[in-house]
Formats: C-alpha cells, structure tokens, sequence
C-alpha cells in the first residue's frame, strides 16, 4: 500500500504493522508510532518532526530525504536500515536498558546506512558500527561516544569538530581532507 501526502494524526498509527509500504511526502509531526512495526518500507521526503517513538521498531526500512531531526532512539528498534540522504540533526543513538534512564545497552546499527545524510550534532552513544557507510555524511559536531567504529567509512564526510571518544577506530576509513578537518577542529596544526 503506497501513501502519499498524508498526515498522520496522534493515534493513527500507534500499535499497527506495517510491511512494504510507501510513504511519500508525509508528516508524521506528534504521530504516536508507539508499538508499531514498520518492515520493508520506503518513507520518501518524509517528515518525523516531534513523532513519538516508543517501543517502534523499524527493519529494512529507507528514508531518503525524510527529516528525521531532533528524535531520540532509546526505545527503538532499528536493523538493516538506510538513513542514505535523510536529515537526522541532533538525534540521539542510544538504547536504555530494561527504560533505565542511566544503564544503556549496545544498539547494534551494524547493518545500516548513513551515505550523504546529516548527522550534524547528533550523538551516537554505545553503538555498534561496524562496517557502516557514512560516506559524503556532514558530521559536524557529531559525538560517538563507547563505539565501535571498526572498518567504519567516513570517506568524504565532513566531520569538522566530530568526538570520537572512548571509541574503537582500529581500520576506520578517514579521506585526507577529511582527516585534515579532523585534526584542525581538534587544534592542530598542518606543518
């Protein structure tokens, strides 16, 4: 079923399933997706504005060009997912354990896509990355904190100011220039 143009009221989706679905153009703005399962889905241009997302799992799902700015994932399931071209400024990548506020889990995004999207701000904390594209990516002022950015590759990203503390880098894919930017927002100098 293909859906274009709709706005999505508070309840209409919360606890649904959804499989090989279309979405284009639609506003999800203060939707509560609370319970809903979304697998093999396609939101185009897409806008999550203020959606509420509470036990939400998505798998397989593409979001090229959806604003999905501003959403905090601790109680989303995410797998195999291509955010390739989406808005994703200041989100917050982390899961809570069992809704503690202080005790996060490994949130494994090993299988997703982050090719040129905007992750300007957001924080990715404890996250497994391995392996995941962020190629052409604007990460500026970006943190991943207590990742594991193994083979990771950020090859023509922008990653001016990006924090990558107590992470591991072992193989991680840095282009020249984004290697330079790298190292001039942390203060140092090319000699």
């Amino acid at each position: 079923m293909n859906f274009k143009d709709n706005s999505f009221t508070k309840n209409e989706l919360k606890g649904k399933d959804f499989k090989d679905n279309v979405f284009i153009n639609c506003r999800f703005f203060e939707a509560d997706l609370k319970f809903s399962s979304f697998k093999n889905c396609r939101f185009q241009t897409c806008d999550f504005s203020r959606a509420i997302l509470n036990l939400t799992s998505f798998t397989n799902c593409f979001f090229p060009e959806s604003k999905i700015s501003n959403l905090d994932f601790s109680t989303v399931q995410i797998k195999k997912c291509d955010f390739s071209k989406a808005v994703a400024v200041n989100c917050v990548f982390h899961q809570l354990k069992n809704n503690h506020k202080n005790e996060r889990k490994k949130f494994d995004l090993s299988g997703c896509v982050f090719e040129n999207s905007n992750l300007n701000g957001s924080v990715f904390v404890y996250c497994d990355l391995k392996k995941v594209c962020f190629k052409n990516a604007s990460l500026v002022g970006a943190v991943f904190d207590k990742c594991d950015l193994k083979e990771v590759d950020f090859s023509k990203a922008d990653i001016s100011g990006m924090g990558m503390e107590n992470s591991n880098i072992e193989k991680t894919i840095l282009d020249l220039e984004g290697f330079v930017k790298f190292g001039n927002s942390k203060g140092f100098i090319l000699d």
